[in-house]
């Protein structure tokens, strides 16, 4: 098991990738810790019943306090956390740039950009103490493109990328290194909200044209990698980023 033992933080792990991330981390060993503003019921008893290790919080990535308090109760129940994976997003409906509400803009970031940075602000130090860490952050391959219509997700998905080369520059001598994933179109029920089924089915359809495997992207081919930056398998690897997408884009 190359995570055994160690202590990793899942956000947005109440269903989809999340969930994945969750019971991949979990096979190799890791404790688990479910964070999401929903119920994770679901993942820990996947989880449990795999024979994993799994505990869940529910809180607001989005306020400080609420954050700063999951990481209390987390550092006394465990002592140390080696793993965070800043997978926590929000998908709006499809819209033209101009039609999307000063709200809807706002919400996006704050989820997508301000949660993940707030979990590595409260995080960090720890994990410095430690003298190691990894930091895990998803992405998306809508950003090697640029998809239209949903102009506020690409737009905080590259910040995504650009907050993790930053990072891991900052952190460097630390010990904690800073890595991203950009999934392909993942059928995710955040996925299936974003449009009429008929549209998504469409979006589907023309995305499976253009990638070289000829497969719908599922929850479970993204957990690979994240499992290989977890572990000391990636230990040279530092403000880098893994696309996996089944070759829709090459990157």
């Amino acid at each position: 098991m190359r995570l055994k033992d160690r202590i990793a933080i899942v956000t947005g792990a109440a269903r989809g990738i999340g969930q994945a991330y969750c019971l991949a981390l979990s096979r190799e060993g890791a404790l688990v810790v479910a964070v999401d503003i929903l119920s994770c019921a679901q993942t820990v008893s996947d989880v449990q019943k795999a024979g994993g290790q799994v505990s869940e919080i529910t809180t607001n990535i989005e306020n400080w306090q609420a954050v700063q308090a999951m990481t209390d109760s987390v550092l006394q129940h465990y002592g140390r956390i080696d793993i965070l994976v800043n997978n926590a997003a929000l998908i709006p409906k499809l819209a033209p740039f101009d039609e999307v509400s000063e709200d809807e803009w706002d919400q996006v970031m704050a989820v997508n950009v301000k949660g993940m940075w707030l979990f590595c602000k409260a995080f960090i130090p720890i994990m410095r103490q430690q003298g190691k860490g990894r930091i895990i952050n998803i992405s998306s391959n809508t950003i090697w493109a640029g998809t239209p219509m949903l102009l506020p997700y690409v737009a905080s998905k590259g910040a995504i990328l650009s907050f993790t080369r930053t990072l891991a520059r900052e952190l460097a001598g630390s010990g904690i290194n800073v890595n991203c994933v950009t999934p392909g179109l993942t059928l995710t029920e955040g996925v299936q909200q974003m449009a009429p089924p008929e549209t998504v089915e469409y979006i589907q359809s023309i995305t499976l044209d253009q990638q070289i495997i000829k497969r719908r992207e599922e929850p479970n081919d993204l957990a690979g990698a994240v499992v290989f930056l977890a572990s000391d398998d990636s230990d040279f690897i530092t403000g880098q980023t893994i696309n996996v997408d089944g070759g829709w884009t090459h990157h």
